[in-house]
C-alpha cells in the first residue's frame, strides 16, 4: 500500500510580505522611541556638559582686595522669568546672580549669568516665621523646614544644588526662623564646606546664626549690609541705598548689597551704576576678600 507524500503548504507571498512590513514597522517605532526617551532624558545631561565646557566672557574684576572700596552686588530672586535677566546682563558690570531652584527659568538664568562672566550662587528657600507675614509655602520649592530630620535637610539641600548649574555659593532666600537655629545651619554649613562653596548671610533675621556659624567651619562667608531695594518704593529709593552702600564700603573697605528684580531696581542700576563705578570697584564673591 503506497502512501501519499505529505508536502507543507508554503504560505502565500502576501502573508510574507505582511511580515516583513510588520517587522519593519515595529523596528520603527522602537527607534522613535528610544529617540524620544533621549530627548526626555539625556537633553539635560547634554546641556550639564555644554555649561561646563561652553566659554564663558570674563569682567575684568581685581582678584585680590582693590585698591578703591569693593561693593558686591547680588541681585536675588532670580528664574521667574528671562526678561529680567536679559536686562541685568546688559549692564555689563559684575553683579552676581542668586538664582531660586525649580523655577520655570532657573536653568536660564544661571547658563546666561555665567556665559555673560556673572557669578552665580542659589538663593536656597528657607523657613521664615509667620511674623514676617510669609509662611512655608511663600518660600517655595525646596525649602528647609525645621522640622526636617538632619539627614532630610542635607537631601533636600544636595537637590537644590542640583537644580541650579554652575553655582560658587548660596544664600537664604527667606530663612529668618530657620537661620536662628544653630544645628540645622551647621547641617547646611557643613554641606557647603564640603562642596568648597561661599555662603553670604542674607541676615533676615538679626539672630541669624549662619555667618557665625559659616566662620567657625570655615566656610569662605559674606554678610548683608544693606537691601537696597523694596517692592513698594521708587528708583530713587535704590539710588539713595546705593549711597549709603558705597559709604559703608568707603569705611569698612567692602560692603555687600542685596537687590531684586524689580523694574525700578533694574532701572536705577542701569543708570547709576557706572557713576558710582568711579568711587567703588564692583566685584564677583570669587573675587571678594574672604576668610
Amino acid at each position: 500500500m503506497s502512501q501519499k507524500k505529505r508536502t507543507r503548504k508554503k504560505p502565500s507571498a502576501a502573508k510574507t510580505g505582511n511580515k516583513k512590513r510588520t517587522a519593519k514597522l515595529s523596528h520603527a517605532v522602537l527607534v522613535l522611541l528610544f529617540f524620544f526617551a533621549f530627548s526626555i532624558f539625556g537633553l539635560r545631561y547634554v546641556e550639564r556638559f555644554i555649561d561646563e565646557w561652553s566659554p564663558r566672557e570674563t569682567t575684568p574684576v581685581a582678584e585680590k582686595k582693590p585698591q578703591r572700596p569693593g561693593v558686591v552686588l547680588i541681585i536675588d530672586d532670580l528664574g521667574q522669568d528671562r526678561e529680567s535677566v536679559d536686562r541685568l546682563l546688559r549692564i555689563k558690570q559684575p553683579l552676581n546672580f542668586a538664582v531660586l531652584p525649580h523655577l520655570p527659568h532657573s536653568h536660564y538664568a544661571a547658563r546666561a549669568a555665567y556665559r555673560g562672566g556673572m557669578d552665580v550662587i542659589l538663593h536656597l528657600p528657607m523657613e521664615p516665621k509667620y511674623s514676617s507675614g510669609y509662611t512655608a509655602d511663600d518660600a517655595g520649592e525646596g525649602v528647609l523646614l525645621l522640622g526636617f530630620s538632619i539627614e532630610r535637610i542635607r537631601e533636600e539641600l544636595r537637590r537644590n544644588i542640583m537644580a541650579v548649574p554652575n553655582i560658587v555659593g548660596v544664600n537664604n532666600h527667606m530663612g529668618s526662623k530657620f537661620m536662628e537655629n544653630e544645628e540645622p545651619v551647621k547641617t547646611v554649613m557643613q554641606e557647603l564646606k564640603a562642596r568648597d562653596l561661599y555662603f553670604v548671610d542674607s541676615l533676615t533675621t538679626p539672630d541669624s546664626r549662619g555667618y557665625s556659624m559659616a566662620k567657625r567651619l570655615g566656610v569662605k562667608v559674606l554678610k548683608r549690609d544693606v537691601f537696597i531695594d523694596q517692592r513698594e518704593r521708587s528708583k530713587e529709593y535704590t539710588v539713595e541705598r546705593l549711597d549709603q552702600l558705597v559709604r559703608i564700603a568707603e569705611k569698612k573697605g567692602i560692603a555687600v548689597g542685596i537687590g531684586h528684580p524689580y523694574p525700578e531696581t533694574i532701572d536705577a542700576l542701569v543708570e547709576y551704576m557706572p557713576e558710582i563705578g568711579e568711587k567703588v570697584e564692583f566685584m564677583k564673591i570669587s573675587a571678594a576678600a574672604m576668610n
